[in-house]
C-alpha cells in the first residue's frame, strides 16, 4: 500500500467516529434527489433561514401587540389634611388603526372620609361613582401614521422578506448541492477511468516482460512502460484525492436522520450517467416571471417597502403634535345634600386639544434624512437585483443549451477514441506500432471519457441552475 493510500485510510479512520456512514445504503447508487431531500430536511442553513422567519413572525406579533386592549387601574387614600378622600379608578383602553385614535371607557369613585362633607377635589364623585367613555385622536402628527402602526407595517414587510429569504435559500442550496453532487460523481467516475488506465499499463507490463524474456523485444520498451506505469499511478493518486475531497464536501449536504454528515462511499457512485433531455426554453416568458416573482427580488422589494414605512413615519414626526379628546361622563348614586349636588349630577361632555412641538426639530429632521437615504439604498438594491436576475436568466438559458450540446458531442468522441486505442494496441501486439503511440491513444481515450463525464456533470449543473433561477412562486403557488 502506498503512502498516499495509507494516509487516506488513516484520515477516514479518524473521521469515522465523527461522521455518520450510511452503511445500510452502501449498495445503492446515490442520486441527486436523495441529496436534495437531505438538504431540505436537515441542512443547518435551511434551519437557520427558518429560525429567521420565526423570529420575524414573532416580531410581527409583538408589533400587533401595540393594539391590544389595556386595563388600567389605581386607588389611593388622601388623609391628614382638612379634606380627606378615598379614591378608586379603573379604565379600559383600546388603541385602533383608525387615524391613530384610542377609545376608552372607565369607572371611578371618589368619596370623602366623612361622606357628609365634600372634599373639594377634582376626583370627588357621588356615592355611586362616575362612568365615562371617550376617544382620543391625533389631529396632525400621528394621524396618517404613528410609531405603533409604522412598527406593525414594517414588521409585516420584514416577515415577508424573511419568508422570501427562506425560499431563496432553498433555491441557492439546491444549486450548491447540485454542483457538489455532480463534482462528486465526476471525480468518482474519473477515478475509475484512472484505475482502468493503470490496469492497462500493468497488464502490458506483464506481457512485455514475457516478451523480453523470450528475446522478442528490447529492454527499452519495458523501461518505457515502467515510466508510463509511474505516471498513471500518480494520476490515480490525484484522482483518488480529488474524489476524497469531493466526498467530504458532499457530506455537508448529505445528512442522516440526526442531521449528522454522511460520507458516501465510492460504491455509491452511479456507474453511468447521462444528460436528461431539456424541454424547449421560453426565455422571454421566464424573464417576465422571474422579474415578477423571484424570491430574491421579492425580498428586496419587501425591504424597500419597510424602508418606505420608516420614511413616511419620519415625515410625519416633523409635524406638530396636536391631539383632540372627546369624552362623556356621568355621576351615579344619591345626592350628598352638599354644594356638590349642583355640580356632580347630570351628563358632562368634554372636548379638548393638546399641542406639543419641538422648536428646532433637529432630531426629527435628522431621522427624516436617514430614512430618505435608507429608501434610496433599498431602491438601488431592487434595481441591482432585478438587473442581476435578468442577466442570470439569460446566462442560464445560454449555458444549459451549450452544456447539453457539448455533452452530445463528447459522447460521440468516447466511442471513437476507444476504438482507436484498441486498434493501436492490436497493432502494437503484431509489431506494427510502438509504445509511444499506444500510450498516446490510451490517454486520448481516457481523456475523452473524462471530458464526457465532465460534460454530463456540467450539463446537469446548468440544468439545475436554469431550474432554480426560473422556478418562482407566483399567485401563491410554491416553488
Amino acid at each position: 500500500m502506498s503512502l498516499a493510500q495509507r494516509l487516506s485510510v488513516f484520515v477516514l479512520g479518524l473521521l469515522t467516529p465523527m461522521v455518520a456512514l450510511a452503511s445500510e445504503e452502501r449498495g445503492r447508487p446515490l442520486h441527486f434527489e436523495e441529496v436534495l431531500q437531505s438538504v431540505n430536511e436537515h441542512d443547518p442553513r435551511i434551519r437557520q433561514a427558518v429560525a429567521q422567519l420565526r423570529k420575524a413572525e414573532s416580531k410581527t406579533m409583538a408589533a400587533r401587540g401595540a393594539f391590544d386592549p389595556r386595563l388600567e387601574g389605581d386607588g389611593k387614600i388622601l388623609t391628614g389634611a382638612y379634606y380627606d378622600l378615598r379614591r378608586a379608578n379603573v379604565e379600559l383602553r383600546q388603541p385602533t388603526t383608525l387615524w391613530g385614535s384610542e377609545i376608552f371607557v372607565g369607572y371611578r369613585v371618589g368619596l370623602g372620609i366623612n361622606e357628609r362633607w365634600p372634599t373639594y377635589r377634582d376626583d370627588q364623585t357621588l356615592s355611586g361613582g362616575e362612568v365615562r367613555a371617550g376617544i382620543e385622536m391625533p389631529i396632525w402628527r400621528g394621524g396618517l401614521i404613528d410609531p405603533e402602526r409604522a412598527e406593525r407595517a414594517r414588521a409585516i414587510q420584514l416577515e415577508e422578506a424573511a419568508d422570501q429569504a427562506l425560499s431563496a435559500a432553498r433555491l441557492n442550496l439546491e444549486l450548491a448541492a447540485a454542483r457538489t453532487y455532480w463534482n462528486w460523481v465526476g471525480t468518482g467516475q474519473n477515478r475509475e477511468v484512472a484505475r482502468a488506465l493503470l490496469d492497462l499499463a500493468e497488464q502490458r507490463d506483464a506481457q512485455l516482460r514475457r516478451r523480453l524474456a523470450a528475446g522478442s523485444i528490447a529492454s527499452f520498451d519495458v523501461v518505457d512502460n515502467e515510466r508510463i506505469l509511474l505516471e498513471r499511478k500518480a494520476f490515480l493518486v490525484a484522482a483518488e484525492r480529488a474524489f476524497e475531497k469531493a466526498t467530504f464536501e458532499l457530506s455537508l449536504f448529505l445528512r442522516d436522520s440526526q442531521g449528522m454528515p454522511v460520507v458516501a462511499g465510492a460504491q455509491r457512485v452511479p456507474e453511468k450517467v447521462s444528460v436528461m433531455p431539456l424541454e424547449e426554453l421560453s426565455v422571454e416568458r421566464a424573464i417576465d416571471e422571474v422579474l415578477a416573482c423571484h424570491p430574491e427580488l421579492k425580498k428586496a422589494r419587501a425591504d424597500l417597502d419597510a424602508a418606505e414605512v420608516g420614511q413616511k413615519l419620519s415625515r410625519n414626526e416633523v409635524s406638530p403634535e396636536l391631539n383632540a379628546v372627546v369624552a362623556y361622563s356621568r355621576d351615579l348614586g344619591d345626592l350628598t345634600n352638599t354644594d356638590l349636588d349642583f355640580t356632580l349630577p347630570g351628563n358632562v361632555f368634554e372636548v379638548g386639544v393638546k399641542l406639543s412641538m419641538p422648536l428646532l426639530l433637529r432630531k426629527e429632521r435628522g431621522s427624516a434624512g436617514v430614512a430618505r437615504a435608507d429608501v434610496a439604498d433599498k431602491a438601488a438594491q431592487v434595481r441591482l437585483v432585478s438587473d442581476q436576475l435578468r442577466a442570470r436568466t439569460l446566462d442560464a438559458a445560454s449555458a444549459v443549451e451549450a452544456a447539453q450540446r457539448r455533452a452530445e458531442l463528447t459522447d460521440d468522441v468516447v466511442d471513437t477514441a476507444a476504438e482507436l486505442a484498441e486498434g493501436e494496441r492490436r497493432r502494437f501486439e503484431v509489431g506494427s506500432s510502438n509504445l509511444v503511440f499506444v500510450n498516446l491513444r490510451e490517454q486520448q481515450a481516457a481523456m475523452a471519457q473524462m471530458r464526457y463525464i465532465e460534460a454530463v456533470a456540467q450539463a446537469e449543473i446548468e440544468r439545475t441552475r436554469w431550474e432554480t433561477t426560473t422556478r418562482v412562486r407566483c399567485g401563491g403557488v410554491p416553488p
